[in-house]
């Protein structure tokens, strides 16, 4: 059993006072980018001490899922802040105001393959292409459908330029997918997707819902694992599924304070095991992280080797 994380990470306190100051202009950029570039590295020495299998930086520059991409991609800007989800926390809607397309423009700003270990796998989390859509003003698209195509294909290209900074694992969030909302057609259309920006390859990660209604159309989607926000899905809706891909294993509640138990956990991935008998488990938080102090977070990164110690 491999584990990872998934999402982005809690800014430390002296990150969120210097982008303050930065905004004021009482900071000089470059400054807070020293300053977030050591809270990488610190993350990264967790993710190292707690022997995980796959890195990741954080995105702790990233405002929300979807803000880097009014920069990296072209035909989007950002916009007004909207409620993300039914968490208390906001993002910048995009608007797509022309063509999608993946600008030749450095990346490096918001995937820092240079803070993470040269010689381990290298994981980079991408916004979902039906997600992105859904949560985006559209007015340059006439269906759903071209806006999401013309999304997978800028993602296509992100995930070329990446692998040549050393990424190996793609994981694309898609929690518009454990909306009960979802239709055929939409579910259809992101299946569509992933043949083009996933290829066979990477990691569906759905949460904050229950996913059990969309679970025939996402074990169909042409990619190697599906993560399962397992506090909002229950396993007993699963289970009647041939599961034929590997298992992203939402163990860990990334939006509540209180600790797991490593006796919890245990019994946790065991019977997704049993009841499921993927391909393959990931364990893993169940959604980022960003939702809890860091001190809880750098807790909850350590459970995860706890938990698969536990199982030894």
């Amino acid at each position: 059993m491999e584990a990872h994380l998934t999402g982005i990470y809690p800014r430390s306190e002296k990150v969120v006072a210097a982008t303050r100051a930065a905004v004021r202009g009482d900071l000089p950029q470059g400054q807070v980018d020293q300053i977030l570039e050591e809270d990488t590295k610190s993350l990264v020495l967790l993710e190292q001490q707690s022997s995980l299998d796959s890195y990741v930086d954080g995105q702790l520059n990233w405002q929300d899922l979807f803000r880097p991409f009014s920069e990296l991609f072209g035909g989007i800007q950002a916009a007004t802040l909207a409620r993300w989800f039914d968490n208390n926390t906001f993002y910048r809607k995009p608007i797509i105001n022309g063509k999608v397309t993946f600008k030749v423009k450095p990346i490096q700003q918001y995937f820092r393959a240079d803070l993470l270990p040269k010689d381990r796998r290298k994981t980079a989390i991408l916004p979902g292409p039906l997600t992105f859509a859904l949560m985006s003003e559209n007015k340059a698209y006439q269906s759903l459908a071209d806006l999401v195509d013309d999304i997978a294909k800028a993602l296509k290209d992100t995930v070329r330029a990446l692998q040549g900074f050393g990424y190996d694992r793609f994981q694309f969030d898609e929690p518009s997918i454990s909306s009960k909302d979802r239709t055929k057609f939409e579910l259809e259309t992101a299946r569509k997707a992933y043949e083009t920006c996933a290829q066979g390859k990477g990691l569906v990660q759905t949460y904050f819902g229950d996913a059990s209604h969309a679970i025939d159309e996402l074990l169909d989607f042409p990619v190697e694992a599906i993560g399962i926000d397992l506090y909002s899905t229950p396993l007993e809706s699963l289970k009647e599924h041939d599961f034929n891909k590997a298992l992203g294993c939402g163990c860990i509640d990334g939006r509540n304070s209180l600790l797991e138990s490593p006796n919890q956990l245990r019994a946790i991935i065991l019977n997704a095991r049993d009841e499921l008998k993927p391909h393959g488990i990931y364990l893993t938080p169940n959604c980022g992280l960003e939702y809890l102090p860091t001190t809880v977070a750098e807790k909850k990164v350590r459970l995860l080797n706890e938990a698969r110690g536990s199982l030894d």
